[in-house]
């Protein structure tokens, strides 16, 4: 999730309301409790909601923290080997591996699978629509990956004649999750991934560990993660070493009459640190959003030396929302950005997409926008983000 403040098509409404829930799940849970769970590639590092056990095992076991069903519990999946699977098939809870036919409720869980060179077992889409990944969009022109309908109406028919191996979905808190048990009473094996939730960027990158592991495709994962995890750090260092003052960062824009500000353990919040920013109302310590009204945000606005994620939209239609932002600095001087540079016509992001796999791109472009003068090449362009004009 996300602090994710955007008001577009659905597949940005999906992110601002599991960024909402996320933010108030958050609020009250315990820090990481230091545990390494052996994984083949090395302990599970910056996650906090999946561990990995087993993993040298013939029955491997993933298990997840659940937040979004009431309370906060753990659900463990046990990871079967195809050959052995027939007496586990009445396990709602025992996944065969590897994985051949699956169905992804989140475009999220398409980029993990596309990343491990495993977009061809993809059956099933919520909202094919939303996809940016052009493999992906390609085999779902081509019908050979279907549209499946929305996680508050599924075309459970069509997901049932997909045949898969595994439902790859997500719960939020608060709202109507029935299509997950539905789908398990359907016989459908559901794993329920809270990607969304890991605030550590890091930590949301290394959740491609868990497709690794049930694609049989573990060391490609391990690979793929220390190459991120280290551009990531290298990066996060070289800005810090530099010693350049913190930006102050106005974030976000109204949505439905509400300004919200992420946290600073929040994810967006620790990119933006990291890249050497600070976002202004952002409370220390903590993850959830907090609601600030428009005299409040004004404030910050005029001290804000960069305005981010105001929405996909020009300068002059977001000086129409309100006219006070017309007399902003970060407005009079045109440094004013948004995460939609890589979009669908339907309203789909890549930021959300691809970019939950590349979080040393995303800190790369905040870095080049919050500190030009730090930009290790001339060649160095924005991926995700874009200037509104």
């Amino acid at each position: 999730m996300h602090p994710k403040v955007c008001p577009q098509e659905r597949q940005m409404k999906r992110y601002i309301a599991i960024a909402v829930a996320a933010a108030i799940l958050l609020a009250g849970c315990s820090e990481q409790k230091g545990k390494e769970n052996l994984y083949d590639g090395g302990a599970v590092e910056y996650a906090r909601y999946f561990t990995i056990e087993n993993a040298d095992s013939t029955i491997k076991k993933i298990i997840i923290t659940d937040l979004w069903s009431g309370g906060e519990s753990t659900q463990t999946y046990k990871l079967v080997p195809r050959e052995s699977y027939g007496g586990f098939r009445t396990d709602p809870y025992a996944l065969p591996y590897p994985v051949e036919r699956a169905v992804c409720m989140s475009t999220s869980h398409v980029a993990y699978l596309n990343a491990l060179g495993k977009t061809g077992i993809i059956k099933g889409v919520s909202g094919t629509r939303f996809i940016y990944d052009s493999t992906a969009r390609a085999l779902a022109r081509e019908e050979k990956i279907k549209d499946i309908g929305t996680e508050s109406l599924p075309n459970y028919e069509l997901i049932m004649s997909l045949n898969p191996d595994i439902v790859f979905a997500y719960g939020i808190s608060g709202a109507d999750n029935t299509y997950i048990s539905k789908l398990r009473e359907l016989g459908m094996k559901v794993m329920v991934i809270g990607d969304y939730l890991e605030n550590h960027p890091l930590g949301r990158m290394e959740c491609i560990k868990m497709f690794g592991l049930l694609t049989g495709e573990t060391e490609r994962a391990d690979s793929i993660y220390t190459h991120v995890r280290d551009e990531y750090l290298s990066l996060k260092n070289r800005i810090a070493e530099k010693g350049a003052e913190k930006i102050k960062v106005l974030i976000n824009s109204p949505y439905n009459g509400l300004w919200y500000i992420p946290g600073g353990d929040n994810y967006m919040s620790l990119l933006i640190e990291d890249a050497g920013g600070t976002i202004l109302g952002s409370r220390k310590g903590e993850t959830k959003s907090s609601i600030a009204g428009i005299e409040t945000v004004y404030r910050y606005a005029l001290e804000a030396e960069i305005w981010l994620n105001p929405g996909d939209m020009s300068l002059e239609t977001l000086k129409s929302t309100n006219p006070l932002f017309a007399e902003i600095p970060s407005m009079a001087k045109r440094q004013v950005y948004n995460n939609s540079k890589r979009r669908t016509p339907a309203g789909g992001s890549d930021f959300w997409e691809r970019g939950a796999v590349e979080p040393h791109i995303i800190l790369k472009d905040l870095s080049i926008i919050l500190h030009p003068e730090l930009r290790m090449a001339d060649s160095d362009t924005l991926k995700y983000h874009y200037r509104l004009r």
